[in-house]
């Protein structure tokens, strides 16, 4: 990690105590920094007036399996967490199985804080990338424009050169005819950097705008 103070004319390292665990994501939200490290690990960053790193204690257990490669995603007043993951139909769970997201919203309110899992999004869309130098972003009532609600829309979800974007409702199978795409930045180890995945560019994100 590095610094840059106001005044100064270069860089220098900070020491980031993360015990050599490289950080799989981050967010803000609420106006703190969150980052997530490869041993899903949340912790909470405070630049001023020192720099400090806080473990958020979370209780995993109310999971029913530990997502490998989530998003974190600040939506409003609640931090989500969309996990892409397999769903089975049988007994075998190797042979009749289907992929599905889904989502977790952490409720600080108990302490450990911990994911309940989230069955609607009601008037919201959510919008990732599987190369997760990408921030993900929700969208309220996306109806305005010409978008549909509870649904997740990835850029470039397979490998179909004809298919640019896949819009999936929460709780449904995506299909699986669908070969999905080789591009799982976070997840190999170590990552490839070069590969440059399909993302979304929110306006607001770069222009700042109120709407």
């Amino acid at each position: 990690m590095f610094e840059w103070q106001v005044g100064t004319n270069s860089w220098s390292v900070h020491p980031l105590a993360l015990d050599h665990e490289r950080i799989h994501q981050i967010v803000f939200f609420k106006g703190h920094i969150l980052i997530i490290d490869a041993l899903m690990r949340l912790h909470t960053v405070q630049l001023t007036p020192q720099f400090s790193m806080q473990e958020v204690a979370i209780m995993w257990q109310s999971l029913q399996t530990l997502p490998l490669n989530p998003w974190l995603v600040a939506c409003g007043d609640m931090l989500l967490m969309v996990d892409f993951t397999f769903r089975s139909h049988s007994s075998d769970e190797f042979s009749d199985f289907s992929r599905i997201f889904e989502v977790f919203r952490l409720d600080f309110s108990v302490k450990p804080a911990k994911w309940a899992k989230m069955e609607k999004l009601e008037n919201q869309a959510l919008f990732v990338s599987l190369d997760k130098r990408n921030p993900a972003f929700c969208c309220m009532n996306p109806e305005r424009w010409g978008g549909k609600s509870n649904c997740i829309y990835v850029a470039r979800l397979f490998e179909d050169p004809d298919e640019t974007w896949t819009a999936v409702e929460l709780g449904q199978s995506v299909p699986n005819h669908n070969t999905v795409h080789s591009m799982m930045y976070g997840f190999a180890f170590p990552p490839d950097y070069s590969q440059i995945g399909s993302l979304w560019l929110f306006p607001s994100l770069v222009y700042g705008g109120s709407q």
